[in-house]
């Protein structure tokens, strides 16, 4: 007898700009960094890290300097990178944007529904984050901004990953990719996502829609709103 299919909503999401503010803290753990791995001083006013990856953001600072960046410089900068966003969080307060709890424990509490990542955070930056209000453990699959630097073949990468972890009979149905920048929106257009763009970062509902988003919020406190937008709104609470 042939398996029954089960079809998965797969949710991938962004952190920064989307989920939470680290109110300035992943800029000044990444300036600390520059001076306790290369003694740069270097405050970095010349990056913008909305929709960035944290790679591509060192590329930047290196070809800035005319310098080649080398793995053993990746592996010394991102090997320290989190211990000063550990650092950095303790000092500032961090806000967590309105429903995003509520929206997860929904979406969690759902076995046809498989969360994701895709953020330009390296994996332990982002686990970082995620702890500091206790969402973590939301999200066991993912890409990260030490897999690659264009956020596009990030999204690539999640998907992958969470399509190898599917189980036998399982077959992806939806796949929706919430962002609040128009490289997260490029982002689900290279993996065929319906784009959610959420207005909570740096960029308007304009700009979102401009850039092609299927979707756009002011923010993700209308839990049922988003459900329905996920095709979710008929499931049992």
């Amino acid at each position: 007898m042939q398996a029954r299919t089960s079809f998965i909503t797969v949710v991938l999401f962004d952190i920064d700009g989307t989920l939470l503010d680290m109110r300035g803290a992943g800029r000044k753990s990444f300036v600390r960094t520059l001076k306790t791995a290369f003694d740069w001083d270097d405050e970095i006013p010349y990056i913008n890290f909305a929709g960035n990856t944290d790679l591509n953001v060192l590329q930047q600072v290196f070809d800035r300097r005319q310098r080649r960046l080398t793995d053993a410089d990746k592996a010394l900068f991102f090997s320290q990178l989190p211990i000063k966003l550990e650092q950095s969080a303790g000092q500032v307060q961090l806000i967590l944007y309105p429903g995003v709890r509520q929206l997860l424990d929904r979406l969690s509490a759902d076995p046809q529904v498989i969360l994701g990542l895709v953020t330009g955070n390296v994996e332990t930056c982002a686990r970082i984050k995620l702890r500091q209000f206790d969402l973590h453990n939301h999200f066991v699959l993912g890409a990260f901004g030490d897999d690659h630097a264009d956020r596009r073949e990030i999204a690539r990468l999640a998907l992958q990953r969470i399509r190898e972890a599917l189980k036998a009979g399982q077959r992806i149905g939806a796949l929706f990719l919430i962002g609040d920048t128009p490289f997260d929106i490029e982002g689900a257009k290279s993996i065929g996502a319906t784009s959610i763009g959420v207005a909570t970062g740096k960029f308007g509902h304009d700009e979102l829609r401009a850039a092609g988003a299927d979707h756009v919020l002011t923010d993700l406190s209308e839990t049922e709103s988003v459900l329905k937008i996920l095709g979710l709104d008929h499931r049992p609470t």
